[in-house]
């Protein structure tokens, strides 16, 4: 388990999973193409508290996925990034191994299994999905910019914001080293030590961190 000190000054905003312009890939679940090219209502059910952070067992993770048919680039043809999503986040073997090193508190690693169009050959490699469950509450919305309020007591970043500027409790530093804030949607974090040891592998660039700075007391 690792911790982080308490004379570490950030921690990092995790975008990589949710950009679907440069990290999206049109993975479908083996169901998917069983249920005439529709997502089965189970998967849709798992995709959806995954979103916002709930545990979920192995179980409701679909265990095989093949390239979607007719989309271009095939997802099969494109590099497979460290970090991506078709709904679930997605890891690469390396990613995987500096993750699981470190303490995800509710959350977990599950293997899976990419293959090629021809639903045959696997893709090299292995893969696994991220299942980001904890949960904290450091977010200091009245002294970040770039951030909209969205009623219900969460807020949404701005993605591309020039001016972004995110800051945290101290409490940040405190738990697991990946988690959703309360009060923010869509996106995780993690601890700097995680982005630290996945800058020493040169695997950080998928996962579009955002500096997010802890104001101390």
């Amino acid at each position: 388990m690792t911790k982080q000190s308490e004379a570490d000054n950030c921690i990092w905003m995790v975008e990589g999973h949710a950009d679907l312009h440069t990290n999206g890939r049109a993975w479908r679940s083996a169901a998917y193409f069983e249920n005439d090219e529709n997502q089965p209502e189970d998967i849709l059910k798992s995709m959806r508290r995954f979103s916002v952070g709930s545990p979920l067992p192995p179980d409701r993770f679909p265990a095989d996925n093949y390239p979607m048919p007719g989309n271009y680039p095939a997802a099969d043809e494109q590099p497979v990034p460290q970090i991506f999503t078709n709904g679930f986040t997605f890891l690469s073997e390396e990613s995987a191994e500096v993750v699981s090193q470190f303490d995800l508190g509710e959350g977990a690693l599950y293997p899976t299994r990419l293959w090629h169009s021809d639903r045959v050959t696997p893709m090299p490699g292995n893969f696994f999905y991220l299942n980001v469950a904890s949960k904290k509450d450091a977010f200091l919305p009245e002294q970040s910019l770039e951030v909209k309020d969205i009623g219900y007591g969460e807020w949404q970043v701005l993605r591309l914001a020039q001016n972004l500027k995110l800051k945290v409790s101290a409490s940040a530093l405190q738990g697991p080293d990946l988690w959703f804030e309360r009060k923010i949607i869509t996106n995780f974090f993690i601890s700097d030590q995680l982005k630290q040891a996945l800058e020493a592998r040169k695997l950080s660039k998928d996962w579009m961190l955002t500096r997010c700075s802890v104001v101390v007391d």
